[in-house]
């Protein structure tokens, strides 16, 4: 403070007066209006609001400021390990003619430790606030005044009006035991005004003061997030200041009062002191002016600092009912109950996240329920039960869930078709769907909002299952082992006699997981899952025998498949193959077989091993017949003397299995001769005269009349009808099934007749 008053270069005189010394013979009176030009000339907010307040208490006591500095500087000086030199005076900015007076006088103070000084700077504050019994509390820690003539004045007007107090109150607490409360209320009022920190005296009138008719309400006391909101009642006050204190259960009942600094701003004000766990009331004194109380009281009900749970919620599922909290963090544990449609509901012990609790009690029937929480506190010096909140209800609504689908199979049906089966979902509207993302888990809890559409494809509703029919549930065309990974796998293809069965009809070429979902009301409950896939047809499907022993198949690739199986029949045997797509349209497809007949289907092969399939129907067949082989020769004629007869036609038909069928083609030897010396061959059938000819019939007859399947027929050569010689002969097959029979023939010089 002395640094504001003192100019560069410039010393203090305070001994008779304040005076800031300029140079020899220069001095300057510090007054009020001194300070105020220097907060004129003081720019910085704080040295100019310092100045404005130290001018404020120079025109209430001009002998204020010099106390003031003279107390700063008798603790600089007895503190200062050099404090007896009048250097270190000169050295605080103290006027040399002044150090030495200044030095000795301050070494006849007694010195103050940290509390009395504390008790010094505060006494007059609490006379002038009518707090007398603060006031008494710190002059009991001062030194005797001694010579100090003011001091010792405060002293005795304090202790008078402490005994002032006393005696008051001392008529009020007989008053009190005689059972007159109005007399001893305007006692303990009277002393309150005396001394407005009185814990008797307020405590007192809590105890005795009733209000009349027509009094204002008392005020409210709520607490709040950081501390505790007293609310004043409604009513106009004016500018009436107030003095509130804030009294605990338990305390001593002369425990100094706790008073709630600030002034109440639009009726309300916050107590930030109050102890978590404690009970409190606040009581708030009206005053006068001059500071003293000035009527009765209004008294706050008593209130708990214990702080409730916040953020509470409450959630039920599919026979099991929730509730979460935030639990405060300085209680030692939350307190839960439960009460149901049937009474009250056995809780287990909350588990704990962090500051949030939860609670989860399975079993819950469908009804109403409310949640009851309240937060514990531990009690004050550690004996009782200690302080318990407000509870916080969380009303819930358990709803009635949907039987959930225990098993959910797949089998194929004719013409591209797949059957589900189901058991479980009783009472319940059980959809086929398709999720557009990850399956839920099974038994998982859903909304109905977010379902997706029903699958298109698959026929609404649900039909009840017959018993069981081994004819028709063969385990081996199930779909045992298709479920997805992560679902459960379903059962066997056989019904339990108590399921449902839909159909449905994948569009060809599709993979669909289908799931099973049970759905009541606004809820839901996935099922388990199954791999449905739908092959696209195979077409153009031929086959030709390259050799007796190998045959060609060629077809369409149906679409994006990777695989497709080719199933050869033949022999009473079924022989499967599964063909790459990669090595059929590089290689093809040759495939070894017999001479005998043959049937051969084609089908795409599901993308995974564990898809049921639904085939589309109309599966692409061919059969091709035993390699049916044909052969002729010409045997040379008998010999007639010098001269050889006409020669002969052997054909021979070799059947696989002895049954080369009915529509054998007939066997036409054309013979072709130019006159020339190396006639040509005949090109076909009309390329010159037939010359011998055996028809199907003959042939096919030949073939059965032996076990092997192979027959012989000979006939003569027409020589009347054949061109002169030398000529070509040559064989052809005409009619039935010339173009599935193989035709050998013999070496090409066999032919030629000379």
């Amino acid at each position: 403070m002395g640094e504001l008053l003192t100019p560069p270069g410039g010393r203090l005189r305070l001994l008779d007066g304040i005076f800031a010394v300029t140079g020899p013979g220069r001095r300057r009176h510090v007054g009020p209006e001194l300070l105020r030009s220097l907060r004129r000339d003081r720019p910085e907010p704080a040295a100019a609001w310092l100045l404005e307040r130290l001018a404020a208490i120079q025109d209430a006591d001009p002998a204020a400021l010099r106390r003031i500095l003279l107390y700063q500087l008798t603790h600089l000086l007895q503190d200062h390990p050099q404090g007896e030199l009048p250097a270190t005076a000169v050295g605080f900015g103290v006027d040399r003619a002044e150090a030495a007076a200044l030095v000795h006088a301050a070494a006849r103070r007694a010195r103050l430790d940290e509390g009395q000084r504390a008790a010094a700077e505060s006494l007059t504050d609490d006379v002038l606030g009518h707090r007398i019994r603060s006031a008494a509390r710190r002059a009991a820690l001062l030194p005797p005044a001694g010579e100090d003539r003011p001091l010792a004045a405060l002293l005795a007007e304090l202790a008078a009006r402490t005994a002032a107090v006393d005696a008051v109150l001392a008529v009020a607490r007989r008053a009190e035991e005689q059972g007159d409360r109005g007399r001893a209320c305007l006692h303990y009022e009277e002393a309150a005004a005396l001394a407005g920190d009185c814990p008797r005296a307020v405590r007192g009138l809590v105890r005795t003061y009733r209000p009349e008719p027509g009094d204002p309400g008392p005020p409210v006391s709520v607490l709040v997030p950081g501390g505790v909101e007293l609310r004043w009642p409604s009513g106009d006050f004016g500018d009436t200041r107030w003095r509130v204190v804030r009294l605990t259960r338990g305390e001593p009942a002369g425990a100094p009062l706790a008073e709630v600094p600030g002034r109440p701003v639009g009726g309300v004000l916050v107590d930030t002191g109050a102890g978590i766990g404690e009970e409190i009331r606040h009581v708030a004194l009206p005053l006068r002016a001059d500071g003293t109380v000035d009527g009765p009281p209004l008294i706050a009900a008593p209130l708990s600092v214990a702080p409730a749970v916040t953020e509470p919620a409450a959630v039920d599922g599919n026979g099991w009912i929730g509730a979460a909290w935030t639990a405060p963090p300085d209680a030692v544990r939350c307190e839960v109950t439960l009460t149901g449609p049937r009474g009250p509901v056995p809780v287990p012990p909350v588990a704990r996240a962090g500051s949030r609790e939860t609670l989860r009690v399975e079993g819950a029937v469908p009804g109403r329920y409310a949640w009851v929480v309240r937060a514990r506190y531990a009690p004050k010096g550690g004996a009782g039960q200690g302080a318990l909140s407000a509870p916080v209800t969380v009303p819930v609504t358990v709803h009635a869930w949907p039987e959930p689908v225990l098993t959910l199979t797949a089998r194929p049906r004719e013409a591209g078709g797949v059957e589900f089966r189901r058991t479980g979902g009783d009472g319940a509207e059980v959809r086929l769907v398709r999720w557009p993302g990850t399956t839920p888990a099974e038994r998982a809890e859903l909304t109905a909002a977010e379902l997706p559409p029903p699958l298109d494809w698959a026929a609404p509703g649900w039909t009840r299952s017959a018993t069981d029919d081994p004819a028709t549930d063969d385990p081996a065309t199930s779909v045992a082992g298709t479920s997805v990974p992560g679902e459960s796998v379903p059962g066997t293809g056989g019904s339990t006699g108590d399921g449902r069965t839909c159909v449905g009809h994948p569009p060809p070429g599709s993979q669909t997981v289908v799931s099973a979902v049970s759905v009541l009301g606004a809820r839901a409950v996935a099922g388990p899952s199954v791999l449905v896939e739908a092959t696209l047809p195979v077409t153009g499907l031929a086959l030709r025998r390259a050799a007796p022993d190998v045959v060609e198949v060629g077809f369409d690739w149906p679409g994006a498949a990777g695989t497709v199986t080719a199933a050869v029949t033949q022999d009473g045997r079924r022989t499967e193959l599964a063909v790459a797509r990669s090595v059929f349209l590089r290689e093809g497809l040759r495939l070894p077989v017999t001479p005998a007949a043959l049937s051969v289907e084609v089908h795409a092969a599901p993308r995974s091993a564990r898809s049921v399939l639904a085939s589309p129907g109309g599966d692409a067949r061919a059969e091709l017949p035993a390699d049916v082989a044909i052969s002729y020769e010409l045997v040379p004629g008998a010999r007639r003397g010098l001269r050889r007869g006409p020669a002969v036609l052997r054909v021979t038909v070799r059947a696989p299995g002895g049954t080369p069928g009915p529509d054998l083609p007939d066997f036409v030897l054309v013979a072709r001769g130019d006159g020339g010396r190396d006639p040509r061959r005949p090109n076909g059938p009309t390329d010159g005269p037939a010359v011998c000819r055996v028809t199907g019939a003959e042939l096919a007859a030949a073939a059965a009349s032996t076990k092997t399947g192979t027959g012989t027929v000979e006939h003569p050569i027409d020589t009347a009808v054949a061109p002169g010689r030398p000529y070509a002969l040559r064989g052809f097959l005409l009619g039935g099934a010339a173009a599935s029979v193989r035709l050998e023939e013999p070496p090409l010089p066999t032919l030629v007749i000379h």
